[in-house]
């Protein structure tokens, strides 16, 4: 492997794999050459989540945190580990700064309303499903709107494909993905199962 892009799509591609050790190298290995790029420690955060090394996992998303603090999806990052870890405040504290940051993050204000409701806050819960059920309808209207738009225009195939594949290249990203209105219970089970799709 020639470049850190390179590394960085084995690794992704290794973590996607469950080949958590090898992901783990390639991932120490670009820190160690790039220790100010929030991506490879997101990512090894990830890894350690998935060997269940909550304190290794939350040192990674933390230094994530420190070098993009306001990049709200750092915060949501964080905050998911932080939930599976049962550290529900520090969760919320997590998913309110990323919402701050980014007030039209559907899925942080969806995941912000599940921990809410799950320690008996109903009321803030119910705002902030609503506020995602309203982000992804617009969300969706704009798709439409687009999809019109692109009918008109050529397509340019290898744009797409180069967008499609930046959108997916972290496991997070695909969280982004999951939509408010298929089913905050088949999140939830998403979530209780360890960022794997069921």
């Amino acid at each position: 492997m020639n470049t850190a892009k390179e590394k960085y799509n084995k690794g992704v591609e290794l973590l996607r794999g469950n080949k958590l050790d090898e992901a783990l190298l390639i991932f120490n290995e670009l820190i160690d050459d790039f220790p100010k790029e929030a991506d490879y420690w997101s990512e090894r955060g990830v890894i350690y989540y998935h060997l269940n090394k909550k304190k290794e996992a939350l040192l990674n998303m933390d230094e994530a945190v420190n070098l993009q603090p306001n990049k709200s999806y750092r915060y949501s990052s964080r905050a998911y580990i932080r939930g599976h870890f049962k550290m529900i405040d520090q969760a919320i504290n997590d998913y309110k700064k990323a919402v701050e940051l980014d007030p039209e993050d559907a899925i942080a204000h969806n995941n912000l309303g599940l921990l809410e409701e799950q320690i008996g806050y109903q009321d803030k819960a119910i705002k902030h499903f609503n506020i995602a059920d309203e982000l992804m309808k617009e969300t969706e209207d704009l798709s439409i709107e687009r999809s019109q738009d692109l009918a008109e225009q050529p397509r340019n195939i290898q744009k797409e494909i180069d967008a499609e594949a930046k959108e997916n290249s972290s496991i997070w990203q695909e969280l982004k993905t999951l939509s408010s209105k298929e089913g905050r219970a088949s999140f939830k089970r998403f979530l209780q199962s360890g960022f794997k799709k069921t």
